[in-house]
């Protein structure tokens, strides 16, 4: 397995491994604590998780470029606003709303990284969003808890997220992977200490369980998946990194719908499978792929695909 291929698989583990945040972080909701709360845990959580990990490898912890500092406050926000939504909304419609974003890092990437809008990437696009629609209930509202607050929020945090990902691309070049990580979890830890500071205390008498929960969303929902993305920027590029992340939308759902009870409808189950089918679209290689098979970002970065 090629560079390329390695970059899809990482992007698709990252994946499944985002679309038990919304799920956890409900989870969390329902034992009373808030949204300030559970954004603190998962940074915070995520710098104790990574340091320890940085002091065994004797690797740097902070990145020296100004720019992982911008990145890092994008992906904060992005972070926050996400968790907020889910209070407003279903885990599932939050998702969905959520990942609306690598159409926004397609568009970005043809002005910021000079890349080219090739026809198989269009046609996921389309693929990928015709199904978030049918995925979302817009069809069939009254299957949904809809909030329009909730949707703002929603729609806020995606394009934060978009910008994060299309600084990504810049910095990957320069800083390891696990000190990115590190630099942006204690960027984000440092920020919701500094405008969360009277909803820390109360985390100090959370019970076992909500501890537990709380280091499965620091690892499983924070830093595996920051690291992974990263890593499938390096390798694909963050256009492909970013559609191929929009697998989360179907598993977010048979989460939502398996662990909390919530709606998953026929037409929803359709939408899942167009969202599928966009991964497919994007993951299957061209010519050009296959001739420059083993090279970082083959087949991305600027290249035009014309099959």
């Amino acid at each position: 397995m090629g560079q390329v291929g390695v970059g899809y698989l990482i992007a698709v583990i990252q994946a499944i491994l985002y679309a038990g945040m919304g799920v956890i972080g409900k989870f969390l909701y329902g034992t009373g604590l808030n949204p300030e709360q559970v954004t603190a845990i998962r940074f915070i959580g995520a710098v104790i998780i990574v340091g320890v990990v940085l002091i065994i490898r004797r690797k740097p912890f902070f990145s020296r470029s100004p720019l992982v500092y911008l990145q890092a406050l994008f992906f904060a926000a992005s972070a926050y606003l996400y968790l907020v939504s889910v209070d407003y909304l279903t885990a599932g419609l939050a998702t969905v709303i959520f990942y609306t974003y690598p159409a926004v890092v397609a568009l970005m990437a043809v002005f910021a990284l000079h890349e080219k809008l090739t026809i198989r990437t269009v046609a996921a696009l389309v693929l990928a969003m015709v199904g978030i629609v049918l995925i979302s209930g817009i069809l069939a509202p009254q299957e949904l808890r809809l909030s329009a607050l909730g949707i703002v929020l929603a729609v806020a945090a995606s394009i934060a997220f978009a910008i994060y990902m299309i600084i990504g691309q810049k910095t990957v070049a320069k800083d390891e992977q696990l000190t990115l990580t590190f630099t942006m979890s204690a960027v984000s830890a440092l920020l919701c200490i500094v405008l969360f500071p009277t909803q820390l205390p109360p985390l100090l008498h959370m019970d076992a369980l909500q501890w537990v929960m709380s280091f499965a969303i620091a690892l499983l929902c924070t830093v595996l998946p920051v690291f992974l993305l990263l890593a499938a920027i390096k390798r694909i590029g963050s256009t492909k990194a970013s559609l191929i992340s929009i697998l989360e939308t179907p598993f977010s759902l048979l989460l939502a719908f398996a662990v909390l009870g919530e709606t998953l409808t026929g037409m929803q189950g359709v939408g899942c499978l167009l969202v599928v089918a966009s991964i497919v679209v994007t993951t299957l290689p061209s010519r050009r792929d296959k001739a420059k098979d083993g090279k970082p970002g083959a087949g991305d970065n600027g290249e035009a695909d014309s099959d």
